[in-house]
């Protein structure tokens, strides 16, 4: 009896053996991780304190037994801003299909393609006044 798990192993429970058809591959890719300049840190900035106030009014509004869902919905919706402000990473393109929109949060050391589904390992490197830096 042969039991077929994805597309690259398959598990034998005859003789309980894995035997693996193709061998996974993964490509390296080097991201830049960019500084914090005013035009990144500033948006983070708003949405901080968006989320805060939106968490103030929903405590608020919860007070009330009318306004329970309606806060329970605004400080959802808070806890999300307040996370997106401190949420942070890079783009960056797949060299095996050439996909420019994938995303991969900062100390994150491999990523899948979002269009070609390829393996990915991420080396961050920094510029530290025009010299390469390894941060692995």
């Amino acid at each position: 009896m042969r039991l077929r798990l994805g597309l690259a192993i398959e598990y034998n429970f005859s003789n309980a053996i894995r035997t693996e058809e193709e061998t996974v591959d993964f490509v390296r890719v080097e991201v830049e991780r960019r500084r914090m300049t005013p035009k990144r840190w500033i948006p983070r900035l708003f949405m901080f304190f968006a989320g805060f106030v939106l968490l103030l009014i929903s405590l608020i509004l919860m007070i009330t037994i009318i306004g329970i869902l309606p806060g329970l919905g605004l400080g959802s919706l808070g806890v999300f801003l307040i996370f997106g402000a401190f949420f942070g990473g890079e783009r960056f393109e797949c060299p095996r299909c050439g996909f420019k929109n994938n995303f991969v949060t900062y100390g994150k050391h491999n990523e899948t393609c979002r269009k070609c589904k390829q393996n990915i390992a991420i080396d961050w490197i920094k510029y530290n006044k025009g010299e390469k830096v390894n941060l692995n």
